[in-house]
């Protein structure tokens, strides 16, 4: 079965920070635009790309499961979409001159 892929951009400590083992969970708001991109889909997406910022640097995981609910980061109220994310897959191009 071809990987339901969904491409995300981070800012360079989101994507430090799983890189480095310390975020396994992707949050985002439980807005129209991601409930189509996330949940109203057809087929279950099955992993995620994220790239750090507009660079080539990017590492791809797998979806473990999505849920809905808080954030535990202070000041972001509201509901939003948990994506629960395996260990990195892949790794695109790590080449800091590209930053």
């Amino acid at each position: 079965m071809k990987p339901i892929v969904l491409h995300l951009v981070l800012t360079y400590k989101w994507f430090d920070l799983m890189v480095g083992s310390n975020k396994d969970v992707e949050y985002r708001a439980c807005t129209p635009h991601w409930r189509r991109l996330i949940w109203d889909r057809r087929r279950r997406i099955t992993h995620c790309r994220f790239s750090r910022g507009y660079t080539s640097r990017t590492i791809l995981r797998p979806v473990l499961a999505v849920a809905c609910g808080g954030c535990p980061y202070d000041g972001w109220d509201g509901r939003y979409y948990r994506l629960y994310l395996g260990d990195i897959v892949e790794k695109g191009k790590d080449d800091a001159s590209n930053e």
